[in-house]
């Protein structure tokens, strides 16, 4: 099947159901226009729970950060976006224009939530804040079974969350990001991105050189960088490996350097 033709099959399925269903692509042009935007879309997933954080946060150059959480216990100026990770986390209070939704629900290991249950308290997530995040998967968003059985609800959402770990051909990120777009017409936040999981790199350290990573990093980001639906980005440090950003001491990485020079 050629690639316009399977396009427009994930755009009937999953992009038809968009919580503003076929005007998607419009209000995604909007929201383009409205949502406001930190001076660089180079952001962190800053793991603070694992003694992550000011001397490392500037020392990546970011713009912006999250950490898996509703607070942050740092005191800076660097936008720090909170999430909400499961429906455990709704009564929490948050502060800012924007909130990240559900963290990989249709993972055992992090979120691990039926679709029934989100939609049922999806409404409470999309009132944190005036700008939602949507929940990020961590299997295909597209192809999986969960997200488009929580698109046949018609949860409201402001821009889409991406997860990505399939190695270092930025060309295949770059592929994945444009048939996302297509098939849903929202803006994207590539929330973790890196050449492997955490698991992986603990189980494959050194699958990818330092060299590969560090042209993966130049590659993908240039790209999302000139694309204007491409709002946001965020390294993810699995803290092992040739991806990881900082050594144990504390101090940069080669991957490190690379992402904080760009």
């Amino acid at each position: 099947m050629k690639r316009n033709a399977w396009l427009m099959l994930i755009a009937t399925g999953v992009g038809a159901l968009a919580a503003r269903g076929a005007d998607a692509p419009a209000v995604a042009a909007k929201a383009e226009k409205i949502m406001p935007q930190p001076a660089s879309k180079k952001g962190i997933g800053l793991a603070e729970r694992h003694d992550m954080g000011l001397p490392q946060l500037k020392a990546l150059n970011v713009a912006w950060y999250y950490n898996w959480g509703p607070q942050s216990e740092l005191r800076t100026e660097i936008q720090f976006v909170p999430m909400i990770y499961s429906p455990k986390k709704l009564t929490s209070k948050i502060s800012g224009d924007f909130v990240l939704g559900y963290n990989e629900p249709d993972n055992a290991k992090q979120a691990d939530l039926p679709v029934k249950e989100a939609l049922a308290t999806w409404h409470s997530v999309a009132a944190k804040a005036k700008f939602v995040g949507g929940p990020a998967m961590a299997g295909h968003l597209l192809t999986g079974d969960w997200f488009p059985a929580f698109m046949k609800g018609k949860p409201k959402f402001d821009f889409v969350t991406v997860h990505w770990y399939k190695g270092c051909n930025a060309k295949h990120l770059i592929k994945d990001l444009e048939d996302i777009h297509a098939a849903l017409g929202k803006p994207l936040w590539v929330t973790e991105f890196a050449p492997q999981t955490s698991a992986h790199s603990k189980q494959e350290p050194h699958k990818y050189s330092h060299t590969q990573v560090a042209e993966f990093i130049s590659e993908s980001t240039r790209w999302m960088d000139r694309t204007s639906y491409v709002h946001r980005y965020a390294w993810h440090d699995p803290r092992a490996g040739t991806s990881a950003l900082f050594d144990d001491s504390g101090e940069l990485t080669p991957t490190g350097k690379a992402y904080a020079a760009h």
